[in-house]
């Protein structure tokens, strides 16, 4: 009971220091006084659209595609029994990523929510594809590591080539591919919601039975349990999650490893806890990232991606060094 305490205030305190770094610091400082008024009277133009269109949507997202990739990392890892699952790694977000080239180009004409619904179904064609490599007990995870590695780089190449055939701007294909929340209105961020909502839910309600995939198949039929048709919706709904958050931010590279082991590591193996518990990390993670790349520069901005992928880096190699 004590770490659950200690778990939760440290939790609660570090997304509110980073709402509040969000919501106060940035090239046009904002007072306690103007964020009271932009939000009770709304008397400032200026300021109500920095708080309101700006800076707050950014902060949600941030924490809304965090949890969606750190659960979707969760599921990659139990139900390949890979260490190093996450959904750029394996590839799942590459079908997402090509649906967003196609966009921003001009080649499909979305609306956000045909944006959401796309990118969504193109991330699950990409699970299924990883899940019949998966089934495959004779592969090794170095192996499939390998094979989702192969289909994301072979994604990204076709995305980028879309995007420079195009003449797209380096910096709009730079938010797609390194990860942006930098101006995205919440008309394109609601769509995700009900994705994310759907996709969250089913995995909860079904962790208690991915506690028991590592028992092998024989023994996990023997209780009655299908492991091939669970492993298959997990994936399925991974897609999901990874899908919808491609469709806001573009691509966000080992969000879901990092986010998925440090969950493990605190709440131990118990898979109904670790997912839990990734929500709140995956979206500390990327509310922090997110508040670097705009920082750090200031008022230039870097792929949030980026600043992931620098801490996720030493960690992947760690992870690969061990386990392969």
């Amino acid at each position: 009971m004590n770490k659950f305490i200690t778990l939760s205030i440290t939790i609660i305190l570090l997304g509110l220091l980073g709402i509040l770094l969000g919501v106060f610091i940035g090239p046009s400082k904002i007072g306690v006084g103007e964020f009271i008024d932009a939000i009770m009277f709304k008397s400032s133009v200026a300021n109500n659209t920095i708080i309101w269109d700006i800076r707050l949507p950014r902060i949600f997202i941030a924490i809304s595609v965090g949890s969606s990739f750190a659960v979707a990392g969760v599921i990659l890892q139990t139900t390949t029994r890979n260490p190093l699952g996450d959904p750029q790694l394996f590839g799942i977000t590459g079908g997402a990523l090509i649906v967003q080239a196609l966009i921003i180009t001009g080649l499909i004409d979305a609306t956000p929510w045909l944006n959401t619904i796309l990118s969504v179904l193109a991330s699950i064609i990409c699970s299924i594809l990883i899940y019949i490599f998966a089934s495959r007990e004779t592969f090794k995870p170095a192996t499939l590591a390998l094979i989702g590695f192969s289909v994301g780089a072979m994604c990204l190449a076709i995305s980028t080539a879309i995007m420079a055939y195009q003449r797209v701007f380096t910096q709009q294909a730079l938010g797609v591919i390194g990860g942006s929340t930098a101006n995205i209105a919440w008309s394109s961020y609601i769509p995700m919601i009900p994705f994310m909502f759907i996709g969250l839910f089913f995995i909860l309600s079904i962790s208690y039975r991915l506690n028991i995939l590592s028992l092998g198949n024989t023994i996990i039929r023997n209780v009655g349990v299908n492991p091939n048709r669970i492993r298959l919706l997990s994936m399925i709904f991974a897609g999901v999650l990874s899908g919808s958050a491609v469709s806001v931010v573009g691509t966000v590279g080992l969000l879901g490893l990092i986010a998925a082991h440090i969950s493990r590591i605190i709440m131990g193996n118990d898979v109904r806890k670790v997912v839990v518990f990734a929500i709140p990390v995956g979206s500390l993670l990327m509310l922090y990232a997110d508040q670097i790349s705009r920082l750090i520069f200031m008022p230039n901005e870097v792929p949030v991606g980026l600043v992931i992928s620098i801490i996720g880096a030493p960690i992947m190699i760690y992870l690969a060094w061990r386990h392969l």
